[in-house]
Order: C-alpha cells, then structure tokens, then sequence
C-alpha cells in the first residue's frame, strides 16, 4: 500500500510506502533503466531521474515525483518503479 501526499516544499507528489525497502540503489537504476527512465545520479542515499517528471527515489522505498499536483498520474510511476523495488522489500 502506498501513501500519496502533496510535497510541501515544491511542486510534487510523495509517496511513502508502508512497507520496509533497502534499495541497492545502483542495481535498482540498471531496472529502471531498462524500463526507459533515465537516469541522471545516483548515489547511496538517492537516485535521480529525469523524464517527463524529474523523480528522486530513497532507498527507504519514497519516492518524489516532482512537477506534478496529479496524485493519480505520481501512483501509477511509482507502480512501475515499485514493480523494480519488490527485491528490496524487507521483510
């Protein structure tokens, strides 16, 4: 389950995962990458990618889908990222 709320610091979407993640974050962009994202840095704390919206994801599981109010449009990209995410699932 995922929670979706309006970041209060620009315009953008969080979504915060209930569920534990300890993302390798370098292995989580070779997933992504061959999904089409593109991606602009990564490091142990966090990846960046650029696209149609510039997204940051943690390895804790958030995600940031920056430039969009759309709580809709900021799930589904993460549904898909999530899908790449599942192996980092702590259980």
């Amino acid at each position: 389950m995922l929670i979706a709320k309006p970041c209060t610091s620009m315009k953008g979407i969080v979504i915060t995962p209930r569920e534990k993640y300890d993302a390798d974050l370098e292995e989580l962009c070779e997933c992504l990458a061959g999904r089409g994202y593109r991606i602009k840095r990564v490091t142990r704390f966090l990846a960046l990618l650029s696209g149609e919206h510039d997204i940051t994801i943690f390895p804790s599981g958030k995600i940031i889908v920056k430039d969009t109010s759309d709580r809709e449009e900021a799930l589904k990209i993460a549904a898909d990222i999530y899908e790449c995410l599942q192996a980092y699932r702590v259980i």
